[in-house]
């Protein structure tokens, strides 16, 4: 078991560096990749993977069908698809493997793919509840200003409803991306987190004066009262030291990003729980968004600049993934179309 276990080991980081210098993959897709691997290896109880049977990855699909995440909700649809289709893409590469040629076909990859009605719940569009602009402007506008810690805080949550931002993105953002006079930011994916490195221009959405000048005087904060460079992070993590009574305490900002993006979500989902609204993900402004281009959009090229404004390549994109209807509003439209007919 112990030769195994390292020989699994070693096959498990050639691949992931593969997938780093030879695809290119980002570390977050690399991450995936490694923890649907670890599933795998843990399910078969540590066995030399080049011991593939039918049988267990049978039975891993069911296991995965089963399991449930927290709060006892079952594994989603598009969760069990994405862990299928990295274990998919690892044993097609195993099968090409020293060692592992005799053992392992291309042909067994097959028994990592999802079950047609899965794969069809994994891609479909469905409506999720998310914050509409009126509720995520209350929940900037209640916020505190009276810390710089308030005020940082705030200035994330305008800086989400203005650019529709990832988190990720959002928390790697250095004070030379953001562009006041022409109101816009530039995500450069060569030093910004933007997804598969992408490098665009969003301009602020037409959300609010009150947002962006929000955003405006806490570039004007950083750059006037803390001397902050066109290098330093938008948005600094906190500088926690050791009190007078021994315990840790806020004593600033501290001239680096934050680490991971649990920070955001915390500032983003505590705005609305302050109202007594649902705590809504950072992700979910950028359905908030894409409903507001109905209000605003009319003609094909103000679609595309809506969805160009959100980091799409395609419009299609930015309405399979983020313009799905509510039953709500779905029954007011057909109702209204036979009012007409």
């Amino acid at each position: 078991m112990a030769r195994s276990g390292s020989d699994n080991i070693r096959i498990k980081r050639r691949y992931l560096l593969w997938l780093g210098e030879a695809k290119g993959l980002s570390e977050a897709s690399i991450d995936k990749a490694a923890a649907a691997i670890d599933r795998w290896i843990a399910f078969i109880g540590g066995a030399d993977l080049r011991r593939f049977h039918t049988e267990k990855a049978v039975a891993f699909k069911c296991a995965l069908e089963r399991e449930r995440t927290g709060a006892s909700a079952v594994l989603s649809s598009a969760s069990r698809e994405a862990i299928l289709r990295e274990l998919r893409a690892f044993f097609l590469w195993l099968a090409d493997q020293p060692g592992f040629r005799a053992r392992i076909r291309h042909a067994d990859a097959a028994w990592f793919t999802p079950d047609r009605r899965d794969a069809r719940a994994a891609h479909r569009g469905q409506w999720r509840p998310h914050p509409s602009p009126e509720q995520i402007r209350a929940a900037i506008l209640n916020m505190g200003e009276a810390t710089i810690f308030d005020r940082r805080d705030r200035a994330l949550m305008a800086l989400l409803l203005l650019t529709g931002s990832r988190e990720t993105a959002a928390m790697t953002l250095r004070l030379r991306h953001v562009d006041l006079a022409n109101h816009c930011v530039q995500f450069d994916g060569r030093d910004v987190r933007t997804k598969f490195g992408k490098r665009f221009t969003t301009f602020f959405f037409p959300v609010g004066a009150e947002i962006s000048a929000i955003l405006a005087e806490w570039v004007r904060e950083l750059r006037g009262d803390l001397l902050f460079g066109p290098d330093d992070p938008l948005f600094p993590r906190t500088e926690v030291r050791r009190g007078t009574n021994g315990g840790f305490e806020p004593a600033g900002l501290s001239p680096e990003p934050w680490r991971a993006p649990g920070s955001v979500t915390r500032i983003f989902k505590g705005a609305f729980l302050a109202l007594g609204l649902p705590p809504f993900a950072p992700h979910s402004v950028r359905k908030t968004l894409t409903d507001l281009a109905s209000a605003h959009c009319r003609t094909p090229e103000e679609f595309k600049a809506w969805s160009q404004n959100l980091g799409h390549d395609d419009v299609l994109t930015t309405f399979h993934s983020y313009g799905t209807l509510s039953p709500g509003r779905q029954r007011e439209l057909i109702r209204a179309f036979s009012a007409e007919a």
